[in-house]
């Protein structure tokens, strides 16, 4: 990952599984996170003609790693902290997708993510106390190479979407996706293999 931080460090925690919520005293680290995202993404979906390079750019800034060049994300794009997002190369993302990054997304090579795509790391507390807290336990997501995620598809925390493997539009992917299979629908089925 290009991020590095230390175990007891509001990230670290969350990389190891704990719930975390408002209440933890060094909340202020992941609000600080997400401020300076949003701050990005507005620069990144203001309309005006940008150059791949000045986009290029602004996406480094976002994830804080090098963009490949032939990677092209459509605007309007928003996540929540933009670090914990690693894209491989040649990824292909539409307009209005939305990543919910308090965990690490792992978008492996020629990935294609279709418009309005949301992609979820973090879960709230099954305690109604805890959630008026903000209790969130988030879980990482992978989408391995060439796989390729339909339209308006909401991914869980947790999930793992299989190499070469298609998510059908309109699908909530609740578990893991085998490699070079298809799935579709709420909760997202089995319905074919390559």
């Amino acid at each position: 990952m290009q991020n590095d931080f230390a175990p007891n460090s509001f990230f670290g925690r969350i990389y190891a599984g704990r719930e975390l919520s408002s209440e933890d005293p060094d909340y202020q680290e992941f609000t600080d996170a997400l401020e300076r995202a949003r701050c990005i993404c507005d620069e990144y979906n203001e309309p005006r003609r940008r150059t791949p390079e000045e986009r290029r750019e602004i996406l480094g800034r976002l994830f804080t790693d090098e963009i490949d060049p032939d990677t092209m994300i459509n605007p309007p794009f928003r996540c929540d902290v933009g670090f914990n997002i690693v894209l491989g190369r040649q990824v292909l993302i539409n307009c209005n997708c939305t990543f919910l990054d308090s965990n690490h997304i792992i978008i492996g090579d020629f990935v294609m993510i279709g418009p309005n795509v949301t992609i979820i790391t973090p879960d709230h507390s099954r305690d109604p106390a805890r959630r008026r807290a903000v209790g969130t336990v988030s879980k990482p997501v992978t989408i391995e190479s060439d796989a390729w995620i339909g339209a308006g598809s909401i991914i869980l925390p947790g999930v793992k979407i299989g190499k070469a493997s298609i998510v059908g539009a309109g699908s909530v992917v609740t578990r893991d996706v085998p490699p070079g299979t298809t799935v579709a629908g709420n909760p997202a089925r089995l319905i074919g293999v390559r």
